[in-house]
């Protein structure tokens, strides 16, 4: 456990905390230990920003994830492709033959898109695309002629079945993206749901590196606090810090993939 991983997401989005609680699961270390392609992964020191479907892939599944990413990947180039059915804001998408008429206020171009792009392209023709950063994660899934190529205009389609309302939410999201860009998109209302997952994360390692529950609060909550409110019989603040290890053991061991359906917004 390096320093390293004492640091927050990189992308404070719900999907993006769920794959620094899944990084932590020893179980999935393992299982990416395991895989042939481990060390062409391990090796690629370049963004990975494009990736195709391998024979393996198919035991990522189980996380939740399309294909395997390192554990040691923590930052926005991490390529973390949550599978369809485990996510339910991923949009699906029809990709339109650049001869037919578009109407500009319904159709989107991904390179029209300011920020982190990423695409893992399955032996079927389908290409799931990944659009990020620090504040947003939205997802697409759709068949481009050109599997590899970005000006391909595309309209999303809205299946009206379970986690309608969450497409309907990141459908939002992308119009005010493209429309806006990056840099004026905010997420409303998230930082107080985030203090819990980003505390969690931190009280885990702390426990992972034999810290104790007192090491905790001092982090979260500062030597004055702590000193004022730490007793034998417990304090306010002891209760505080074994929650917050308890909640980040419980997303690490299997519940990170319940914020996949949370609202992001």
């Amino acid at each position: 456990a390096g320093a390293h991983q004492m640091l927050g997401p990189a992308s404070e989005t719900y999907a993006g905390f769920a794959w620094d609680y899944l990084r932590r699961n020893i179980e999935y270390a393992r299982d990416f230990e395991d895989i042939p392609s481990t060390n062409d992964l391990e090796k690629s020191a370049s963004p990975r920003q494009f990736r195709y479907e391998m024979d393996t892939d198919k035991l990522a599944h189980r996380w939740g994830l399309e294909c395997f990413e390192s554990p040691e990947a923590t930052g926005l180039d991490a390529l973390v492709i949550w599978r369809q059915d485990a996510f339910p804001g991923a949009l699906s998408v029809h990709y339109h033959d650049n001869s037919e008429q578009n109407n500009d206020v319904d159709s989107f171009k991904l390179s029209n898109f300011d920020c982190n792009k990423q695409h893992y392209a399955k032996a079927d023709g389908t290409r799931i695309s990944v659009i990020k950063s620090a504040d947003f994660w939205l997802q697409i899934s759709g068949r481009p002629h050109d599997i590899e190529d970005e000006n391909q205009s595309f309209s999303v389609l809205i299946d009206g079945g379970k986690g309608a309302r969450r497409r309907i939410d990141a459908l939002r999201q992308l119009t005010s993206l493209s429309r806006n860009g990056s840099e004026n998109f905010k997420l409303l209302g998230r930082q107080k749901a985030f203090t819990k997952m980003r505390n969690a994360l931190i009280a885990y390692d702390i426990r992972a590196n034999g810290g104790s529950y007192k090491d905790v609060a001092l982090d979260l909550f500062g030597l004055e606090n702590v000193q004022q409110d730490w007793d034998s019989s417990g304090g306010f603040l002891k209760a505080r810090a074994i929650r917050a290890c308890k909640f980040g053991e419980r997303m690490v061991a299997q519940d990170y993939q319940s914020l996949l359906p949370k609202k992001a917004i």
